[in-house]
């Protein structure tokens, strides 16, 4: 730390931990370092975990558990800025996924579905256009619609540094994210649960695996 009182001094921050020998001794080090860290967050860590809502996704859609819960993890971690990131993320694969299953295109009188490389191109338009496109065309519910547009919007402002109150707005986020997910890849967006069992809207039980 520099003397501030001294003319020309500045305060400093380093972080010098990668310029370390690369050997046993370092390594023992570091994850003595790592153990401290975790252990002082472990209790606010485990608290945090009943502020989540429940994931109920069926089995193929096991992508989106996975981001589903890299998403959440930040949030248990108390990495709130990283917990509102991802969860644009996924609220974004999560609508740009909507379209690339909807759309079609009429070609030489047939209705087909674009090439990859033209749903590729989705990547480079901005989510709350597509988010109202996917609303006026009943691709989302008005309830997954607004908390698609609210989600974008809570991550952009993050993304710009405009975050207020990270705590807060992080399991904001999170909610955000899971009326979305109720209302795409959820199991109850085509099944109920009757006695026990999984019936698809409209039709007989399943037994869930």
């Amino acid at each position: 730390m520099a003397d501030t009182q001294k003319p020309g001094a500045m305060e400093v921050f380093l972080d010098l931990l990668p310029n370390q020998p690369k050997n046993d001794q370092a390594r023992e080090n570091f994850r003595q370092m790592l153990r401290e860290r975790f252990e002082e967050r472990l209790p606010a860590s485990v608290e945090r975990i009943w502020e989540l809502p429940p994931i109920i996704l069926q089995q193929p859609k096991n992508d989106y558990v996975g981001l589903l819960l890299e998403a959440r993890e930040p949030f248990v971690a108390g990495y709130f800025y990283s917990c509102v990131a991802m969860c644009g993320i996924v609220g974004e694969r999560l609508v740009k996924d909507v379209l690339r299953a909807a759309v079609l295109v009429e070609r030489e009188g047939r209705a087909v579905q674009p090439a990859q490389s033209a749903f590729d191109q989705l990547e480079r338009v901005e989510i709350n256009g597509l988010v109202r496109f996917s609303k006026e065309a009943q691709l989302l519910n008005d309830e997954a619609g607004k908390a698609a547009d609210k989600l974008s919007q809570l991550r952009n402002s993050y993304a710009h540094a405009r975050g207020k109150d990270s705590p807060k707005d992080a399991i904001e986020a999170i909610r955000l994210l899971h009326v979305l997910v109720e209302g795409t890849v959820s199991v109850f967006k085509d099944f109920d649960i009757k006695d026990g069992a999984f019936v698809r809207k409209g039709k007989l039980p399943l037994v869930a695996e």
